[in-house]
C-alpha cells in the first residue's frame, strides 16, 4: 500500500482525503492554519483539518512551506525511511517550494479542474463557463515549480450542460476528480506512472473579484447569461440594487434596447418557480431576468 501525504484546506477537498485514507496509508495531512470567523472571530478550523481529525490522521498547519517545518522532519528527507511515497494536492491554498517538491518519492500529484494547459489558475471552474465552453474536466498532474505546468498523469473529460453553473459543476468535478485519483492509485501500485508533457494553447482562469460580477447590458444574452452561470454563487453578478440569482437568454427577438429588455423580463417572468433575483438583501420569490439580445 503507497504511503501518501495530503494537501488541502476547503470542503470540496474532503472527499479526497477521505478516499485517499480508504486506498492508502496517509501519514499527515498539510492544510492552512485556522481562521477568524463569525461575528466573535473566534478561530475556526479548515474542513480538512476536522476530517483529518475523524480520521486519526496526523496535522499540520504551517503559515507556508518557504522554510522547513517540523511535518517535513516528521516524513524523513533523503532516503529515509519515513518519506512518504506520494504527495497529493486539492485546494491546498498555498505555494509548495522546490524543497517541498522533494518530499515524496514519486513527488506531488495535483487535482485540477480543468482540462490543462487550459485554465490555469484559481477559478478554471468558473471561467469556462464565464467563456461558454461546452465541454471540461479533471486533471490530475505533476506539480513543478510553475503555475499548473507540471506533466500530466490522467485526464478526464466532462460535458458541460446548459443548465450548470459554478456549484453545480463543482459538484461533478469533485465526484469525477475523486474517481479519477482512486484511479491514479492503483496505477501507481501497479507500477504505471505517466508523465506527459501538457500540450495545446495555455489559457488562465484568474482570482475572481466581487466587481468581475457587475453586469454590462451592452453585452449579448448569451455572454451574460455565462457570466452569471460563472459567477454563481460567488461572486454573484448584480445590476445597481439587483443581485441576479438565475438568467436564461430569451428565445425571442428584442423588444426594447438589452438593459430595458434585461429589467422588463423580471416582471414578465413573475410566477415562474425556482427563479428569483435579490434586491438589498431581500429575495424576491418566483420571479427571474430574462435576458434579451
Amino acid at each position: 500500500m503507497l504511503k501518501t501525504i495530503f494537501l488541502g484546506t476547503p470542503a470540496l477537498a474532503v472527499p479526497f482525503l477521505e478516499r485517499l485514507h480508504q486506498k492508502t496509508k496517509v501519514a499527515a495531512v498539510v492544510t492552512s492554519p485556522d481562521q477568524p470567523a463569525g461575528r466573535g472571530y473566534a478561530l475556526k478550523a479548515p474542513e480538512v483539518k476536522v476530517a483529518a481529525h475523524k480520521l486519526g490522521i496526523p496535522v499540520f498547519q504551517p503559515e507556508s512551506l518557504r522554510t522547513p517545518h517540523p511535518f517535513a522532519l516528521s516524513l524523513g528527507r533523503g532516503d529515509g525511511e519515513g518519506r512518504p511515497d506520494l504527495g497529493v494536492v486539492v485546494a491546498y491554498g498555498k505555494l509548495l517550494t522546490k524543497e517541498a517538491l522533494t518530499i515524496p518519492k514519486l513527488g506531488f500529484l495535483n487535482v485540477h479542474f480543468s482540462l490543462l494547459p487550459k485554465y490555469r489558475g484559481a477559478a478554471p471552474i468558473q471561467w469556462a463557463l464565464i467563456n461558454g465552453e461546452t465541454e471540461t474536466g479533471v486533471t490530475l498532474f505533476w506539480l513543478d515549480e510553475g503555475m499548473d505546468t507540471g506533466p500530466i498523469f490522467l485526464q478526464k473529460k466532462l460535458a458541460i450542460q446548459p443548465e450548470d453553473d459554478a456549484e453545480s459543476l463543482r459538484n461533478q468535478l469533485v465526484v469525477l476528480g475523486v474517481a479519477t485519483l482512486e484511479e491514479a492509485v492503483a496505477r501507481m501500485e501497479k507500477g504505471q506512472i505517466h508523465r506527459a508533457p501538457q500540450a495545446g494553447t495555455p489559457s488562465k482562469a484568474p482570482v475572481l473579484k466581487k466587481e468581475d460580477g457587475r453586469i454590462g447590458w451592452g453585452k449579448p444574452a448569451e455572454a451574460i447569461w455565462n457570466q452569471v452561470r460563472g459567477m454563481t454563487p460567488w461572486p454573484g453578478t448584480y445590476c445597481g440594487t439587483l443581485k441576479i440569482l438565475k438568467a436564461y437568454p430569451s428565445p425571442y427577438p428584442p423588444t426594447y434596447d438589452r438593459g430595458t429588455a434585461a429589467l422588463q423580463g423580471i416582471a414578465e417572468a413573475a410566477g415562474l418557480p425556482g427563479e428569483r433575483v435579490q434586491s438589498e438583501g431581500k429575495q424576491w420569490p418566483g420571479t427571474v431576468t430574462r435576458i434579451v439580445s
